[in-house]
């Protein structure tokens, strides 16, 4: 009795169509980033991580921006301060461990 059921289940479940699924047709285009007046890409902005070398290891994660021109880098250095976080660019060498 349980398998006729079974075998009814898997009778009555849809079949795989054989063409493909219709993709939307009102895709937008993706967004735009880039600043309206500077279309060089100066500077390029990236993520970079790192551990410490602790006894315990914490991954710290930090904003890079570089001048692809000079090739200067800046580290986005926050702290919390009597009013609020604070944050600014650092030069990379100057940059607080």
């Amino acid at each position: 009795m349980l398998l006729c059921f079974i075998a009814i289940a898997l009778n009555g479940q849809n079949k795989p169509s054989n063409r493909p699924p219709n993709l939307p047709l009102n895709i937008p285009p993706p967004p735009s980033f880039s600043a309206g007046g500077n279309q060089n890409g100066k500077y390029q902005i990236v993520s970079g991580e790192y551990y410490s070398q602790d006894a315990k290891p914490f991954l710290y994660k930090r904003l890079i921006k570089v001048d692809t021109t000079t090739g200067d880098a800046w580290v986005l250095y926050s702290k919390i301060g009597p009013k609020g976080e604070i944050r600014q660019w650092i030069p990379l060498e100057n940059a607080p461990k």
